[in-house]
């Protein structure tokens, strides 16, 4: 247990997660005193930690155990000054009194690599964004160079598309074959339904009226990209598919886009005729997603494919001429081993998709899999998987891709875990082949460019200079259709509000 006792709120948002990035796996509390009680810190156990947090206009003063550290200024500084301050204070304090040096350093944020866009548009040279990181967020020279890199290609591909002029599209289909023990989105087991082609064409009617309301409000755009993702889209029957196709025509101007991608996703779900009626309907980049190479994970995580199927499903993909493929791969699955992992990646290598992401695995509270992963912890050591074990896959997978000529093209870090194991919260990389990146995963992360998000659970971005308004659509399906007017009013008054 962490208790960290503060005299005041201010800067939680990035005390805390900086504070658990040093102890992954433990819980805290988080309490807040304008004066320390004595009662509160005799509550800590023999291997508790209590950590004493003191902000004030022109000082910072930190106690933990037995280390003290304290930070002045000369007059009161300003909020961004006094925040990083901070955050390096509390950086070293813990790194001296745990011993642990944390690759990300201070940063704590989803999206690391807009820094280092921010720093490329004002003028700096690659490597010297790279020491920047290094110098001020405490950054490894890998993780520094990771995110500058992701940031220059970013970069390169936002130009491209001039993402200034133009909008994209997000469709959620909220359907799978089954769900993954691990996922904890709003998707339906088809699998367990009885009426599941009866909710499909349900579901669609709705979906063909919010686009026929939403497309229209920003017809003075560009499309650039537009992206169908779920849940499995093509979870759907091949009537259903082919109606899909046909609303997205019916809204939405095609004819300039970027990209038009359909997460496939499932390998069970696919099948010829539903890949072709997507090549004609002028889709262009798909995912075929394994998780991992290994059947005995794919059984443990709810995933009703073999690692036969996964190749079956990429071959025919190619056969039917689709020229961009990604596939998604996780690190720090329950019971992997780096040599597991490595196995997945010779898989990959075989295969030789387009772009490839891998995942480091967050286990959501919601999910089923977390119950699983704590019944297997319970009879064995917790940290059999921790941190260092992932850290070491991702790096696994980073050489694996510079060996094969892939880059890294985008990278977010989630912003929540269940607190399993000795494992903090790692980064998740897009790598792709030159020309193949997947476009809408650039604008979606780097909030460039407003996102018409439509479907159960979407949520959509409406970018107005440089403030940003979300709008989100209900999650539950059924809601969802019963509430569709009202899905297609929330965006009409944010853009008319703006």
């Amino acid at each position: 247990m962490i208790r960290l006792i503060c005299n005041c709120d201010r800067n939680e948002y990035d005390i805390r997660p900086l504070v658990m990035s040093f102890f992954p796996g433990d819980n805290m509390d988080y309490i807040v005193l304008e004066k320390e009680a004595e009662d509160c810190v005799g509550k800590t156990g023999a291997e508790d930690i209590t950590i004493r947090l003191l902000l004030e206009n022109q000082s910072i003063s930190f106690d933990a155990d037995k280390v003290h550290m304290e930070q002045k200024f000369d007059s009161v500084p300003d909020t961004k000054l006094y925040r990083d301050e901070l955050k390096r204070l509390i950086y070293r304090a813990l790194s001296e009194l745990t011993g642990r040096i944390n690759r990300w350093g201070t940063l704590t944020g989803v999206r690391p690599s807009k820094i280092s866009m921010k720093y490329l548009q004002a003028g700096m040279t690659e490597e010297q964004v790279i020491d920047y990181m290094q110098e001020k967020y405490y950054c490894s020279e890998e993780k520094a160079r990771l995110s500058t890199g992701v940031a220059v290609n970013e970069l390169r591909i936002l130009h491209m598309i001039e993402y200034e002029k133009g909008y994209s599209v997000y469709i959620g289909i909220p359907f799978c074959p089954t769900v993954c023990n691990y996922c904890s989105f709003s998707s339906i087991s088809l699998q367990k339904m009885k009426n599941g082609n009866e909710l499909m064409y349900s579901y669609l009617e709705a979906l063909e009226r919010e686009c026929a309301g939403a497309g229209k409000l920003l017809s003075d755009k560009k499309l650039s990209s537009i992206y169908v993702g779920g849940g499995t889209p093509t979870a759907l029957n091949e009537e259903c598919l082919s109606k899909l196709m046909r609303i997205i025509h019916d809204n939405f101007d095609l004819d300039n886009a970027a990209e038009f991608t359909v997460e496939a996703g499932r390998p069970d779900s696919i099948n010829r005729e539903k890949l072709i009626i997507l090549k004609e309907a002028g889709v262009t980049r798909i995912s075929v997603n394994p998780q991992t190479m290994k059947e005995e994970t794919l059984k443990l995580m709810g995933r009703n494919h073999t690692v036969s199927q996964v190749k079956q499903a990429f071959a025919l993909a190619r056969e039917v001429g689709f020229d961009n493929i990604n596939m998604d791969i996780i690190a720090g699955l329950q019971g992997e081993s780096k040599e597991d992992f490595k196995a997945t990646l010779d898989g990959i290598r075989e295969l030789s998709p387009d772009s490839f992401t891998v995942h480091s695995l967050v286990v959501k509270r919601a999910s089923e899999y977390r119950n699983q992963c704590e019944e297997e912890m319970s009879k064995k050591d917790k940290n059999d998987m921790n941190s260092d074990t992932v850290n070491e896959m991702l790096d696994m997978a980073a050489e694996f891709a510079e060996n094969e000529g892939y880059l890294p093209y985008y990278m977010y870090r989630q912003k929540n875990k269940a607190g399993l194991g000795n494992n903090s919260v790692l980064e998740n990389v897009g790598y792709s082949k030159p020309g193949k990146e997947g476009i809408y995963n650039v604008v979606i992360m780097e909030e460039k460019q407003t996102i018409l998000a439509l479907g159960a659970g979407a949520s959509g971005k409406f970018l107005f200079g440089d403030r940003i308004e979300r709008v989100a659509n209900v999650k539950n399906v059924n809601e969802y259709i019963s509430r569709i007017d009202e899905m297609v009013e929330r965006k009409t008054r944010c853009l008319l509000d703006g």
